[in-house]
């Protein structure tokens, strides 16, 4: 009987700003893949074609990329939704994926919040606010999107499923300040925007989805629930690497 020869450890590309620190806190998790650290001037074209010769399982970006879309063979639906690419995977060609959406329904779902029947409010826009537009599809009653303009938000509205009632405002907009009286869930895509602290109520719950926001400070003092950032990138991060590599880490592992 011969013996079992092991398996090589393939490389995983990642692309972006702030890569470093991350590469060294997956080098604590066990091997099942080589991270490769990409220098963010590369040219991406370069990169991505590079990526199946040399023997890489794909790529994982520290921000959505909008000039990927382009480069892959076959976008996901996600992709296709939010014209961003955050994984790409070389198993089988080159396919281009934004796994954000997945991960900020599994986020809900690990802190065991129900989505069924809330009314959402998206505050921000660009590629986060496009992912948390699928939020809708768990359930949701009613979204609405207060972008930095009425076009923005109205273009993230088309791409909402269908059955849902779905409100495209501006920021700017007195509306907003209705939308939030009867918003149960908050998902701050821009975590500069800043609201009245009188606003955030102990039935609110807010996903921090784009980065640290002042807002958590201020629901948490109202005694509302906040899911914090690092939650998301832990979930996000778990989402990237199943995409990329077939293996399902648990998020908990993630959250450096």
């Amino acid at each position: 009987m011969q013996p079992i020869k092991p398996q090589p450890i393939k490389p995983v590309a990642f692309y972006g700003a702030d890569t470093h620190a991350l590469i060294h806190q997956l080098y604590t998790l066990e091997q099942r893949f080589l991270p490769i650290q990409v220098p963010s001037h590369s040219k991406l074209e370069r990169v991505v074609q590079g990526l199946e010769p040399l023997g890489f399982l794909g790529l994982v970006f520290t921000e959505p990329s909008a000039m990927a879309l382009a480069l892959v063979d076959r976008p996901e639906p996600s992709a296709t939704r939010s014209n961003h690419v955050d994984a790409i995977q070389v198993s089988n060609g080159v396919i281009g994926a934004y796994t954000l959406e997945d991960a900020l329904l599994s986020v809900l779902e690990t802190r065991g919040y129900r989505p069924v029947g809330a009314h959402a409010v998206i505050l921000g826009g660009g590629a986060v606010a496009s992912a948390a537009v699928q939020l809708a599809r768990a359930g949701l009653r009613t979204l609405t999107i207060a972008a930095p303009n009425r076009p923005a938000a109205e273009r993230l509205a088309r791409t909402a499923p269908a059955g849902i009632t779905v409100h495209a405002i501006s920021l700017d907009e007195p509306t907003v300040l209705t939308a939030l009286e009867k918003a149960d869930l908050i998902v701050s895509a821009d975590p500069a925007i800043a609201l009245d602290s009188r606003l955030l109520q102990p039935f609110h719950t807010l996903i921090e989805a784009a980065g640290e926001s002042a807002l958590s400070v201020a629901l948490e003092r109202a005694g509302g629930q906040v899911i914090p950032y690092r939650e998301v990138r832990a979930q996000h991060l778990s989402a990237q690497l199943e995409f990329v590599t077939g293996w399902k880490y648990d998020p908990r592992a993630l959250m450096f």
